[in-house]
């Protein structure tokens, strides 16, 4: 996202710009399991932020008008992903 910009309603848009599960399938590279970890940790750190509310990350994404806030928990959900040493 940093690179190629942040989109919401699809993985990647027509000018490559990713959501944040767009972002996560790029960055996990086809490892599936690592997709999922990382949507899972995504979502802790989208909850702890907003509340037990939010249904998914792609809700959450959605839900936004620009990227500065899913960018920002994108940066939360890294730290927490390293915390739990994964």
């Amino acid at each position: 996202m940093l690179t190629s910009g942040w989109c919401s309603g699809a993985l990647v848009d027509e000018d490559g710009a990713r959501c944040m599960i767009g972002a996560i399938r790029a960055e996990a590279v086809g490892d599936r399991g690592l997709e999922a970890d990382a949507a899972s940790v995504l979502l802790d750190a989208i909850r702890r932020t907003f509340g037990e509310h939010v249904d998914s990350v792609p809700s959450f994404n959605d839900a936004h008008g620009s990227g500065r806030v899913p960018m920002r928990m994108l940066d939360q959900a890294a730290g927490l992903a390293d915390a739990r040493g994964l």
